[in-house]
């Protein structure tokens, strides 16, 4: 149950900004995405198969996606990685009176959790098992989908990877798509979730060393034109 207790909280987060729009202040509001609900090579992603796990009972039935087949009182199956699903549910969260979406960040890992990452090498050590094949496949087909300019979108990144200079290279690409969420005359709005002493240590060697590298990274993004 912690794990679905968490997941649902996650999902009822709000995250509120300052909004430019209207040149009236009002509140932003958003949700984070934790993307968990998909397949890779035709079986769960390993984090899926958490979700998939717990929802399985049928006294959790009701908290399925709209997109979940139930196939036995014991068994579900989905599969929210198709243009389809987050099309729909792009139009659900507009609807609801949402902004935009936080999508969580993770680290890409191979087969039996196998990475050649230190920073990923390092999150396994807060979350055994916790390693999606496919970590960003709702961020992409957000990206990719024709309504996506109906929300926008922002980044939670995830443990001590943001410290990786190729990671930070992505990040910098998202930050200047034109539906990345800003706040107070055009800065980009990035979270920072689960970055404690272990990360701060191995990204710079400490809390002091921490700022240096995410000084240096907000400086990459002023070079671009987006601070």
């Amino acid at each position: 149950m912690y794990f679905f207790e968490f997941f649902r909280i996650k999902l009822l987060l709000l995250a509120f900004a300052a909004s430019q729009a209207n040149q009236k202040p009002h509140p932003t509001v958003g949700v984070i995405r934790w993307d968990a609900w998909n397949l890779f090579d035709g079986q769960f992603d390993p984090i899926s198969y958490y979700s998939h796990r717990c929802l399985s009972p049928e006294k959790f039935h009701y908290r399925l996606p709209f997109f979940a087949t139930v196939l036995s009182p014991t068994n579900t199956s989905y599969n929210g990685d198709l243009q389809s699903v987050m099309d729909q549910e792009i139009l659900y969260a507009k609807h609801a009176g949402l902004d935009y979406w936080a999508f969580d960040t993770y680290c890409a890992y191979g087969p039996d959790c196998t990475t050649n990452s230190t920073y990923c090498v390092e999150y396994l050590k807060i979350a055994p098992h916790y390693c999606p094949r496919d970590p960003a496949y709702g961020l992409r087909q957000y990206l990719s989908s024709q309504y996506n300019s109906l929300m926008k979108f922002t980044l939670l990144l995830l443990g001590s990877s943001p410290c990786d200079p190729a990671v930070q290279q992505g990040y910098l690409e998202l930050m200047v798509h034109p539906q990345f969420l800003t706040v107070l005359e055009g800065r980009p709005l990035l979270y920072l979730f689960q970055f404690d002493d272990a990360e701060a240590d191995l990204c710079g060697g400490g809390w002091a060393g921490s700022k240096e590298v995410f000084n240096k990274f907000r400086q990459m993004a002023i070079n671009r034109g987006k601070l």
